[in-house]
């Protein structure tokens, strides 16, 4: 989002500000969905089939290490049996869609 103002005037900015949305909402009664949209410039599909690649960044040398996707993805995935996607349109904007079991873990006392 921060690219994408570089490119307008104040005036413009103003009138279309940057906005970053968040939902929750439950699926079912096993899942539990959380949803991060943004209004900015949206990821091309090229960058969408590689955006959870370990080492995978857009960002010029020594501005990230790629590993924050990754890492997000393997938490949500392998940590928590959930899901992560994502989906982007040219121009319109990326949203992230976190969906997680609900689950108690009832430990046993020993």
């Amino acid at each position: 989002m921060e690219e994408n103002n570089t490119k307008y005037i104040y005036q413009e900015i103003n009138d279309n500000p940057s906005r970053i949305k968040i939902r929750t909402s439950v699926v079912n009664s096993t899942w539990v969905e959380v949803a991060i949209a943004d209004n900015g410039v949206g990821i091309s599909q090229e960058f969408q089939q590689r955006i959870f690649d370990p080492f995978f960044t857009t960002k010029p040398i020594g501005k990230g290490t790629g590993m924050g996707m990754s890492i997000s993805y393997q938490i949500i995935t392998e940590k928590h049996g959930g899901k992560l996607e994502c989906f982007s349109t040219a121009g319109e904007g990326t949203e992230f869609i976190i969906q997680i079991t609900l689950c108690l873990k009832v430990h046993e006392m020993v």
